[in-house]
């Protein structure tokens, strides 16, 4: 009722409110009324919030009218908003001025789109500046291109300062590579076998593989199956590499099959094998093409050391090219 009648007194603030509340219930028609009776009272907003609701309804062109207008007026998210508009159509020309008014004004979405935009055209350094303005402001995922930027400098300590932002703020990614950092300074465990316990005190690079896996992250998955498998824990192990292998992983899916392979579970292993191969992982193919060979299997197991072949690494092509020779001689004896 107090927005109402202030905005029927010409408020812009409460104009903008009113048309906030009535976006949100679906009342698009009422919204933009009063998002333009907060434009005649002067208020920036109103063209702004505007330009938001024609985007939502896809009414593209209206909707960069609305931004321009706000933009030139100095709304900054707006400049912002009207330089993802063009770009999206394929004006990156026109996108770039806007990218750095906004950025210029303080806009820290600008920033980093603005580093996205450079990072495109191989400015590395230009593209880092404006990370690192962003990820000052504490944005997340600007955080993380400092972090893997650094990591590529070779400035570790720079790299794990900007990593923690990143993973702190929930970007799984960042805590997977500030893991991996942490995991490359910690002394080798040592090796148990599948299935034996072992007393084990978690470290600060689990912690973070964990956070990471625990967000979908599917590398980080697979290396805290590795982690749970080198301490003998083979259920964890089988836990991660199976979520990992559902969500698409290959190493997950190999990975899930070599313990299986040795708890006595060949023929489960083979389905796993077999998804990573004919995903494209060349020790996936190389370890069916044995498993076929062994079976009396010949034509199946030369038609998967023909795929390892094909697959690599270089040390698998070469097992794989000696058993497919063998094979194909066998066959033709």
């Amino acid at each position: 009722m107090w927005w109402l009648r202030a905005a029927q007194d010409g408020d812009g603030n409460a104009a903008n409110a009113l048309g906030a509340l009535h976006a949100e219930r679906g009342e698009t028609q009422t919204a933009e009324r009063w998002y333009r009776a907060a434009m005649d009272a002067g208020d920036v907003n109103g063209a702004y919030n505007l330009a938001l609701l024609c985007a939502e309804q896809g009414r593209t062109s209206q909707a960069e009218q609305w931004y321009r207008r706000a933009a030139y007026a100095g709304h900054r998210e707006a400049a912002n908003a009207l330089a993802v508009l063009l770009l999206q159509v394929g004006d990156t020309a026109g996108a770039e001025p806007w990218f750095s008014k906004a950025a210029e004004a303080g806009s820290v979405d600008a920033a980093f789109n603005l580093g996205i935009l450079y990072a495109g055209r191989d400015m590395t350094a230009e593209a880092l500046r404006w990370y690192e303005r962003a990820a000052a402001a504490g944005h997340t995922e600007a955080a993380l291109q400092v972090g893997i930027a650094r990591l590529r400098a070779g400035d570790e300590q720079e790299a794990e300062r900007h990593l923690r932002c990143a993973a702190g703020g929930g970007s799984a990614e960042a805590a997977y590579r500030l893991a991996t950092v942490l995991d490359a300074r910690r002394p080798p465990a040592p090796a148990h076998e599948l299935g034996e316990s072992a007393v084990h005190e978690k470290t600060e690079c689990e912690e973070w593989y964990e956070r990471a896996a625990t967000q979908g992250h599917r590398r980080a998955q697979v290396r805290v199956g590795m982690l749970a498998a080198a301490r003998g824990d083979v259920v964890e192990a089988a836990r991660w590499y199976r979520t990992a292998a559902e969500a698409g992983s290959r190493n997950g899916a190999f990975n899930l099959g070599l313990l299986l392979a040795r708890e006595g579970s060949e023929p489960e292993a083979v389905v796993w094998w077999t998804r990573a191969a004919e995903a494209g992982h060349g020790r996936a193919a190389l370890r069916l093409a044995l498993v076929h060979a062994r079976r009396g299997e010949l034509t199946e197991g030369q038609r998967w050391a023909d795929r390892a072949a094909a697959l690599g690494p270089r040390e698998v092509a070469q097992r794989a090219t000696r058993l497919r020779d063998a094979l194909r001689e066998e066959l033709s004896a």
